[in-house]
């Protein structure tokens, strides 16, 4: 990774403000005011040769004749003056810029190729750019506002724990606004626009490494470069920071929208879900979900190691609400211990319950004590990881009550709590100002708290497991071109498309279990191979240019003698021959034929543009093309990894050993999706694509078997 110190970007002690205006209501005037009014304490150079002054700073005619140092430029002029005046700033030893002016690759053409002049500029002069098309930064600890959204004209600045990295300035800067006014504190916001040098990634990991930012936040439209992605979240899993990501682009139209948006690279959705479900990505479906998750990290509760939820609820139906809502997010609400139930059956009325979710019910209004010890009997349950307090309509003295033993609570224990309190302001604005006083974070709607606090529990045991497997078993580092010297000899013969025999051949290489067999040219020796390897037997044309053999007719299966495979090598050649007249034809594959009782699935390899090789899981027949049931992720992989791939298809059940089916042999399976991965990081200068189908997995313990493959070469 191209790593920059970015300090000077986000903290300069000088800023020259490049076609600055007098009117500080445009956009080039609109810097100068913010800076000025949120309290900005280093040197402002505005640089105009039409004016002398500007708001009470001298203004300079050209950068060249600031007369100090300058940390970052804010460069609003005409598109088409843009280079010239970064080629100045280069002269001057400015050591970043901030490029405000739109019209580059998003415009078009004549964009894309100016775009593509900063970018060079950027390479040979050292001049970091940030941009184009994009409304700046701001510290919010330094009360540093190089920016121009309206959205600053709030002051002032609530500063917090969350850093905000956004692809898009207009919604990016929105979000913002919204977040800041229901309390959420940000340490840093940037806009990247069409990020021609500095991208996202790099401002996301100066605020994975700053102090004052505990979770980093990122409006994601696309990515150029998946492995440098890698290395950030990696780094953020080492620092237990989390990063959330709202990434659009999900449908085709919506892909297409932010291409045209920002000229960004937006790869299949479904390679972004696999990725951010690999690294422990948090992923936000919108812009309420972005700001429930930040008030509950940014209160400064911990993330809780394991997935076990209690819920109290004075509201039997709120409490259903909110378990479904945990178990759509993955999260357990596990029987309460008998000590715990016990405690809570001593003080609930004998219609409440005492079950996980405990309904204390409405007669809390009338018996004080009993909230405060339901409180402390969940909290202090070794099986629960964190709490959701759901409260309806109680309120005056008994909802204040509560909302103190809450926020005493909140103070008393290590585990998470939120409250979920579905009422308004004006009846509950006393208990409200209670919690907030006290960090405690709450929602209007019972689902809304699950999905906040499902998120940092599913981070909290993402992360812990992550360490675990990480202090046990390193990730393997596989170098591009790391291949054996069998498979380079073969991929040096080889087209475009590789034969069966060839691709199997690179998969043994890696340690995959193949079939045996041999390629015949004759029947005479198609009988000789078959003595060797015996009945019963496959036999297959092997052509790289018949890579559908089925639809070609040059496959049979099941031949149990020398009479069935003399007839069944002729009708395979024939039946080649006549589908493919001008196919190359290495012989006929004469192939065992795997042993019944196993599972058919598939493994595949997709070269991904952001993220290189992509491995793709699921069972053979409708399950993949019918019901898509597949698992992704990114190459290469820990078995750990492999295995949570295998689990999570909806048709598990068959290779567990449903209806009394024996269990397959999930273990070889995931090894094979492991020396996969690897196989296909090693060689991704080279693979394109790869499809093992099928993979039988035989019962456990006695391994899998690829019964064909199919390897395409990059051209």
């Amino acid at each position: 990774m191209r790593e920059v110190d970015l300090q000077l970007f986000f903290e300069p002690r000088s800023i020259a403000i490049i076609g600055a205006s007098a009117d500080l209501t445009t956009i080039s005037g609109k810097p100068l005011r913010y800076l000025k009014e949120h309290g900005y304490q280093g040197k402002i150079y505005p640089v105009n040769p039409k004016y002398q002054e500007i708001a009470g700073c001298p203004c300079y005619p050209s950068i060249a004749s600031v007369p100090g140092p300058v940390d970052l430029a804010l460069i609003a002029v005409n598109y088409r003056r843009v280079l010239p005046v970064l080629e100045e700033c280069a002269q001057k030893g400015v050591r970043f810029a901030t490029i405000f002016s739109s019209g580059f690759a998003e415009a078009g053409e004549e964009g894309r190729k100016l775009q593509l002049a900063l970018a060079e500029l950027a390479a040979k002069t050292g001049l970091r750019l940030c941009g184009p098309n994009c409304q700046g930064a701001v510290s919010l600890h330094e009360r540093i506002a190089a920016a121009f959204s309206a959205s600053l004209e709030i002051k002032p600045f609530t500063p917090g724990a969350v850093g905000f990295v956004t692809q898009s300035g207009a919604l990016g800067y929105s979000i913002f606004n919204l977040a800041q006014e229901a309390g959420v504190g940000f340490s840093y916001v940037v806009s990247t626009g069409n990020e021609v040098d500095l991208d996202c990634l790099d401002f996301m990991r100066y605020m994975l490494e700053d102090e004052n930012t505990r979770v980093v936040f990122t409006y994601l439209e696309g990515m150029r470069d998946g492995r440098k992605f890698a290395r950030v979240a990696e780094r953020a899993l080492e620092l237990g920071k989390p990063l959330a990501v709202l990434k659009v682009g999900r449908s085709e139209t919506g892909s297409r929208a932010a291409s045209s948006h920002t000229a960004a690279l937006t790869g299949s959705d479904q390679v972004y879900s696999a990725f951010f479900k690999q690294e422990g990505i948090i992923r936000v479906a919108d812009i309420e979900e972005f700001i429930d998750l930040a008030l509950l990290i940014n209160s400064g509760v911990r993330f809780p190691q394991g997935k076990r939820l209690g819920i109290i609820t004075t509201s039997g139906g709120a409490g259903v609400l909110a378990a479904d809502a945990a178990e759509e997010c993955g999260l357990q609400v596990p029987p309460l211990q008998e000590e715990t139930r016990r405690q809570i059956l001593s003080v609930i009325p004998a219609y409440g319950s005492a079950l996980n979710p405990v309904d204390v019910t409405a007669q809390v209004i009338n018996e004080a004590e009993g909230f405060w010890k339901v409180l402390q009997a969940v909290a202090d349950d070794p099986g629960i990881d964190a709490l959701v307090v759901i409260m309806t309509m109680i309120t005056g003295e008994s909802g204040v009550r509560m909302a103190q033993d809450v926020a005493k609570m909140s103070k008393r224990t290590q585990k998470p709590i939120a409250v979920a309190w579905t009422a308004g302001d004006r009846l509950m604005g006393e208990c409200f100002a209670v919690l907030r006083s006290a960090g405690v974070t709450y929602y209007k709607s019972p689902v809304r708290c699950v999905k906040a606090v499902a998120h940092l529990m599913n981070y909290g045991a993402f992360q812990s497991a992550w360490r675990s497997r990480s202090a046990c078993a390193p990730q393997k580092i596989i170098s591009p071109g790391a291949a054996p010297a069998s498979v380079k000899e073969i991929l040096s013969g080889a087209g475009r498309v590789l034969s069966e025999r060839e691709s199997k051949k690179v998969l043994a290489a890696f340690g995959v279990p193949v079939t045996r067999e041999e390629t015949a040219g004759t029947q005479q020796e198609a009988l000789s191979l078959a003595k060797k390897i015996g009945y019963p037997l496959a036999l297959k044309v092997d052509s790289p240019d018949i890579p559908h053999k089925t639809e070609a007719g040059a496959i049979r299966l099941g031949i149990k003698s020398e009479s069935e495979l003399a007839q069944a090598f002729s009708e395979v050649l024939a039946n080649a021959r006549n589908y493919a007249p001008g196919a190359r034809i290495n012989g006929v594959l004469v192939q065992e034929m795997v042993p019944p009782g196993g599972v058919e699935v598939i493994v595949g390899v997709k070269s991904d543009p952001q993220f290189g090789p992509v491995v793709v899981f699921g069972l053979g027949g409708i399950f993949v093309e019918i019901l898509k049931d597949v698992a992704m992720r990114v190459a290469p992989l820990t078995l750990a990894q492999a295995r949570e791939m295998i689990g999570e298809i909806r048709g598990f059940g068959l290779l567990a050993g449903a209806r009394g089916r024996p269990r397959a042999d999930v273990e070889a399976l995931a090894e094979v999706l492991v020396k996969v991965s690897e196989m296909a990081l090693a060689l991704s200068d080279e693979l394109a694509e790869l499809d093992i189908n099928p993979l039988i997995v035989l019962p456990a313990g006695q391994g899998v078997k690829v019964a064909d493959a199919l390897f395409i070469r990059k051209v």
